[in-house]
């Protein structure tokens, strides 16, 4: 059965900056360290990775990834 990928951006960007928000709101020195990371020209599939890496917390390291393409996205 051959899987079917939709491209809803409208949709993307939206779940990122709702882990944007989420981020900030539940842990702020990430946030800051991930919008750190982001300006140093760091890409968020790096960013996701190094956080699964440190953490094994695979729901964490995918909130960062988006909070951090929403960060790449406004910059």
């Amino acid at each position: 059965m051959k899987t079917l990928r939709l491209d809803l951006p409208a949709i993307a960007q939206a779940l990122d900056s709702i882990s944007w928000d989420w981020v900030s709101d539940n842990h702020p020195l990430l946030a800051e360290a991930i919008q750190t990371e982001i300006g140093r020209g760091a890409n968020p599939d790096q960013v996701r990775r190094y956080v699964m890496q440190h953490t094994q917390r695979q729901e964490l390291a995918m909130r960062c990834e988006q909070a951090a393409r929403y960060l790449a996205a406004a910059s």
